[in-house]
């Protein structure tokens, strides 16, 4: 599968999501949830310390418009919510460099 096949799979998967979490983290369907997770997991890795996660993006990040890196952030943030039951401080970052957040005080946004 190209990149390109791939991120556009991944962001209408994530688009998707937003109807699936629109309610609470509490009400959300998990095994959609999972179903973001894994297709993310393609595009990128994370990990927990703390009760905080650090997600490092590969490549594709690079071909998704701003609009979509937002849907994509936005994506995993909602299934991390929906699977621990709770939102998260989440960092977001491209080859060492922070290019989003997500956080349960001030929301989920892209950084310059």
């Amino acid at each position: 599968m190209s990149t390109k096949t791939a991120l556009s799979l991944a962001i209408a998967l994530v688009a998707a999501s937003a109807v699936i979490f629109s309610t609470s983290a509490f009400a959300c369907d998990q095994a959609a949830a999972r179903k973001v997770q894994t297709m993310l997991h393609d595009m990128a890795t994370w990990y927990e310390k703390d009760g905080k996660i650090t997600f490092k993006w590969g490549s594709d990040w690079d071909h998704a418009a701003p609009h979509e890196r937002l849907g994509l952030i936005r994506g995993f943030a909602d299934s991390d919510a929906c699977l621990t039951g709770r939102p998260r401080e989440i960092s977001f970052f491209r080859m060492g460099k922070l290019v989003g957040k997500a956080s349960p005080t001030t929301g989920i946004r892209l950084v310059d």
